[in-house]
């Protein structure tokens, strides 16, 4: 007898049921077998739980004085730049300088053709010395009717004429002089000289070509290198801070560094602020004196400055990155004797990009956590693997950020650290 199909139905839906769930009973096996590592290894590795040790980098605080700086975009720019173009009008007869040179102040650097200022200089003489003869003969006369008039050999009006022939001769010799001595300049100016010392720039016009005033070229340009400026700007809240330093001290420091403040070119001092703020970026123009004499600074360059506000004496300095923030404010982590961290709130006086300044929270020579504070909690137990950082300094010539304080000790409203990198506003126009 066959077996019906309903029955056989059955028999197939009974078989997957039980395979299903043998199926699903693996699939448990596994995931809780295969979980439990995993888990037993998180636990075991959170931070600074379970009495496990965590290993930091740490550096003592150290005391020292500490520069606070100011920086800012800056376009070196010549105290002097003069274009050497022609007096009067004539042959270009020679250039006497080769392009690039460095001239002194009184050096011929070209000569026009003087034979027509020349000519015109001995005609304004001759002329001179003609009225001079006619206003002696003049005098003459004036001297013998004064002592004919007392014998009435001549009448008052002869003498009264004579006089004004006199005063006559006399105002035209001072005219012939003033003619000689125009024409006296004019033929100097045949002689172009340097009216500064500098460095002489690209000749732009060849003996042989008529040069005169108006010319739409100079001959060439002149510029003064050595000392030279750097003209930079300021947010105006800065101005005060800077103008009580510069009354105060009489000077303020101002560096020159390199495109990546690696390197300072040249050492100088703030030799003015503008009278006015720029109220379209809410800036001030200063500018900064260098004497430049290896030439390290040329004109029209960007510069990066740094402008030395204040040093705080004896300041309590630790790296930037042991400080950490929080809602509660500014803190480090700090190692103690028995190897494991405090959580310690700082007061900050400046900042650079590498270093800290604070007023307090940390004694000199405690060792702060500068790497691994990440997982570390208050009282965590760590291993100090490293004391130090590589080419940790704050020198005066190895720290190229710029520092900015909080308050100066007089209250002088001062910069924030944070607020360092917003002074980079270029210029190219002079002051």
């Amino acid at each position: 007898m066959t077996e019906s199909p309903r029955k056989h139905r059955k028999r197939w839906l009974i078989a997957l049921l039980f395979l299903m769930v043998i199926a699903a009973l693996a699939i448990g096996w596994w995931l809780t077998h295969d979980s439990s590592p995993k888990e037993s290894s998180s636990s075991s590795a959170g931070p600074g739980q379970g009495g496990g040790t965590t290993s930091v980098a740490a550096i003592a605080a150290a005391r020292e004085d500490f520069p606070v700086y100011l920086s800012a975009l800056g376009t070196v720019t010549s105290l002097h730049r003069i274009e050497i173009r022609p007096r009067v009008e004539g042959e270009l007869l020679s250039v006497n300088f080769h392009e690039g040179d460095r001239v002194e102040k009184g050096d011929v650097l070209a000569r026009i053709d003087p034979r027509t200022y020349q000519a015109q200089l001995d005609q304004a003489k001759g002329q001179l010395e003609q009225d001079l003869a006619q206003l002696k003969t003049a005098r003459q006369n004036l001297e013998r009717y004064q002592k004919l008039i007392r014998t009435n050999y001549i009448s008052r009006q002869d003498l009264d004429e004579q006089k004004q022939l006199v005063q006559q001769y006399q105002g035209t010799v001072s005219a012939d002089r003033a003619n000689v001595q125009n024409a006296q300049v004019e033929l100097d100016y045949t002689s172009i000289e340097a009216p500064i010392s500098g460095r002489i720039g690209i000749r732009n016009v060849d003996p042989g070509n008529i040069v005169q005033l108006g010319d739409e070229e100079p001959i060439a340009t002149l510029t003064q290198l050595s000392p030279i400026s750097v003209i930079f700007s300021m947010p105006s809240q800065y101005r005060a801070p800077i103008q009580h330093r510069l009354n105060s001290d009489g000077t303020l420091n101002v560096q020159a560094l390199d495109s990546d403040e690696s390197t300072v070119l040249a050492r100088g001092e703030l030799a003015s602020i503008n009278s006015q703020i720029d109220t379209a970026t809410g800036t001030v123009r200063m500018r900064a004196r260098f004497d430049n004499d290896d030439l390290t600074l040329f004109p029209s360059a960007f510069v990066n400055v740094r402008l030395r506000l204040k040093t705080i004496p004896d300041a309590i300095v630790i790296p930037l990155t042991a400080i950490q923030n929080s809602d509660d404010g500014n803190f480090v982590y700090v190692v103690d004797n028995d190897n494991t961290v405090r959580r310690q709130a700082v007061e900050i006086a400046a900042s650079d990009d590498r270093h800290t300044a604070i007023t307090s929270g940390v004694e000199a020579g405690q060792q702060v956590v500068v790497d691994g504070v990440d997982r570390l909690r208050d009282g965590a137990h760590v291993r100090v693997v490293s004391h130090s950082l590589p080419g940790e300094s704050n020198s005066d010539e190895a720290s190229p950020g710029s520092a900015a304080a909080t308050q100066d000790e007089d209250g002088t409203a001062s910069p924030q650290a944070e607020e360092t990198t917003d002074h980079r506003n270029g210029n190219n126009a002079n002051s």
